[in-house]
């Protein structure tokens, strides 16, 4: 029971993170399309950094976002977004500017999904944005999500079966962690990027 509790109350810790003074600009993500999963690094923020910890595999990356496109074209990435502080956190979609603001290091993945498949993917993603960050990280119910959680069921449901039957396992537990997704056949890493370092002083 004390480690269940401890993930939880870890990957709780700080949406108050250490935001980069540097960052990762949108131009920067070359032939960026819907449905590319952008990971943040382990080191944005405390949570990721946790997150990053829970992983038996890549431990590079900390969380995770699903990039989704309107009727202009202009990117948004959804994700399970903790909160700040003592707010609520829920599945947010946010302009991808926004997204990028605190990353200092970004791996940017395609989705080897096409034709229906990838439309049930993104329309899986676009149903949960409002729905309750999963501040339990339990995958018992779909209606509370946590940020690894939101893209597994999103490929699940694109692909129409689990697509993670063999998840991480640690203290008793069964979750999707970050390495995951990361180092799933479906999923294969386009590019990596990190800011420049701020200048000192």
């Amino acid at each position: 029971m004390l480690p269940q509790i401890a993930l939880a109350a870890g990957l709780i810790l700080a949406a108050a993170g250490l935001p980069s003074a540097a960052q990762i600009a949108p131009a920067d993500l070359q032939g960026l399309k819907a449905g590319d999963v952008l990971f943040k690094g382990a080191g944005t923020a405390a949570a990721t950094r946790i997150a990053a910890g829970w992983s038996n595999g890549d431990q590079r990356w900390g969380h995770a976002g699903i990039v989704v496109a309107d009727g202009a074209g202009q990117f948004s990435v959804i994700h399970a977004d903790t909160g700040e502080g003592r707010a609520a956190g829920e599945v947010r979609r946010v302009p991808l500017t926004e997204y990028l603001s605190d990353v200092s290091a970004l791996g940017h993945y395609a989705v080897a999904l096409t034709g229906q498949a990838r439309e049930g993917y993104l329309a899986y993603a676009e149903r949960t944005v409002g729905l309750p960050f999963d501040r339990r990280f339990s995958l018992d119910s779909a209606d509370r999500l946590y940020c690894s959680e939101l893209v597994w069921r999103a490929l699940s449901a694109g692909a129409g079966e689990d697509i993670l039957p063999d998840k991480s396992r640690r203290f008793g537990r069964i979750y999707v962690s970050v390495s995951d997704l990361s180092g799933h056949p479906l999923l294969s890493e386009l590019t990596v990027l990190a800011s420049a370092a701020p200048p000192d002083g």
